[in-house]
């Protein structure tokens, strides 16, 4: 009898794990077009699909529930898709914990995340956005790239890209045009990279808005604004606008508050090529009034420098509040047309170096 019991208790135990396992992995699952979704939530989902001849648009919503999970991948038989595909995923769950979206070799579709804190994204094949008022993301993987996003309280973990970060049409810019709008805004980033970076690929990391970054190892990078601090900039070209420890108006956020110049701080910056770049620690942009390397001396930069290595270097400022630690005969930089480093008020000598000699 005893025996029976405990064949039944077993078998009642194996039911209750195989239940639960279907409900936490995914047992419902919805058609899109020629992706399917599965997911599991503690609420209701809901898809508002429109098709057309030329592109399809998805828009699922998750109203609320703990957690949920979502995953969009080629239905069995297809590689991939033949028009653009636009999910727009609307998570009003306390925690996104994971999303994958794949949508195959072929057409590049895009992906719109709104949720709270998030754990994990990885696609592929589609361009990301996304938003968010919580405090935490995880990790960030996306292929071909991050487009857009806005979440200005959020901590973000690790984010690679396999081509970009911003809006392309805006990275390759120097810094005499205008100052982009700030694509990419989080309260702080611990970690970027963009996959197999190449200094011969068009591969970007611009227009971030953060009070602080990691460590960014990237093909390009440019545009940065930078409240406190960033760790290290390791990159083959550098350009643009770099700023740390400043405070200033941005068109993206909409704001029109008064100037704010702090003690910012670059750690390192390790680059093979910087052109067409301001960087600037923590003192503003003084080059549109008449004499602006005497104003220099007048308002004194806060921000600090500490390593910088560059190989070449041209049509560029750097400004530091203190000296920085530049290496001397075995990694000389080599300096071309206008280049200007400023440090304690004071313009540093450059010897003009032509390559090869």
């Amino acid at each position: 009898m005893n025996t029976k019991k405990q064949i039944f208790n077993s078998a009642a135990v194996v039911l209750t794990v195989c239940l639960f396992s279907c409900a936490a992995f995914g047992a419902l699952q919805e058609k899109v077009g020629d992706l399917l979704c599965k997911y599991s939530c503690d609420d209701s989902a809901s898809f508002e699909i429109n098709e057309t001849d030329d592109a399809l648009t998805c828009d699922m919503t998750i109203r609320g529930g703990k957690s949920a999970t979502i995953a969009f991948k080629t239905a069995q038989g297809i590689k991939g898709l033949t028009k653009p595909y636009t999910i727009n995923v609307n998570c009003g769950a306390a925690a996104l914990k994971k999303l994958t979206v794949d949508m195959g070799k072929g057409t590049t579709g895009s992906v719109s995340v709104t949720a709270k804190n998030i754990g994990t994204i990885k696609t592929t094949t589609c361009d990301l956005k996304i938003f968010s008022d919580g405090l935490k993301i995880g990790t960030v993987k996306a292929d071909p790239g991050l487009s857009e996003a806005n979440a200005p309280d959020a901590k973000v973990n690790f984010i690679q890209v396999t081509q970009y970060i911003g809006d392309l049409d805006q990275a390759d810019t120097s810094y005499e045009d205008d100052i982009p709008d700030s694509c990419v805004v989080f309260r702080s980033i611990q970690k970027i990279k963009t996959l197999k970076f190449n200094q011969y690929k068009q591969h970007w990391v611009s227009q971030i808005k953060a009070e602080e970054i990691g460590t960014i190892r990237a093909s390009s990078i440019s545009h940065l604004y930078i409240d406190r601090k960033i760790r290290a900039l390791r990159t083959y070209n550098l350009t643009g606008h770099i700023r740390v420890g400043c405070r200033e108006d941005d068109p993206s956020t909409g704001t029109s508050a008064t100037n704010v110049y702090l003690k910012g701080k670059i750690n390192k910056i390790f680059v093979a090529n910087i052109y067409d770049c301001q960087i600037r620690a923590g003192v503003p942009d003084l080059h549109g009034s008449e004499d602006p390397y005497e104003n220099y001396s007048k308002i004194p930069a806060k921000g600090v420098i500490k390593k910088f290595r560059v190989a070449a270097m041209v049509n560029s400022i750097v400004v530091s509040g203190k000296k920085m630690k530049i290496p001397g005969k075995r990694h000389r930089p080599y300096y071309g047309n206008n280049c200007e480093i400023w440090e304690n008020c004071k313009q540093r000598k450059l010897t003009l170096k032509q390559g090869g000699n």
